[in-house]
């Protein structure tokens, strides 16, 4: 069984390295990308924005109080899309 030995395998690393050097940059290949200042001015399609803004957007808003056991109570605000509560959160502005 033939085993490489550390020193063999540094020095053949060194050598295709030494390689790489010699051809040129090694990410030259990618000087047919052209150089872009802003992404956002180049992107060609700019919807993913739309979505990524509507996420979050609710049709509607109620509020309510949530009394659990008779302890505390709280005042809380439902936003509700396409009829179903998506997200609840405090009532700010009501006490």
């Amino acid at each position: 069984m033939n085993h490489l030995t550390r020193r063999d395998f540094l020095g053949a690393a060194a050598g295709y390295l030494a390689g790489l050097s010699a051809a040129g940059p090694l990410l030259a290949g990618l000087r047919i990308l052209p150089d872009i200042d802003n992404p956002l001015d180049f992107y060609p399609s700019r919807d993913w924005e739309k979505i990524y803004r509507d996420q979050f957007h609710h049709d509607s808003t109620f509020h309510f109080l949530c009394a659990p056991n008779d302890t505390h109570n709280c005042l809380l605000t439902a936003c509700v899309k396409n009829g179903v509560v998506t997200r609840l959160g405090p009532s700010y502005g009501y006490g």
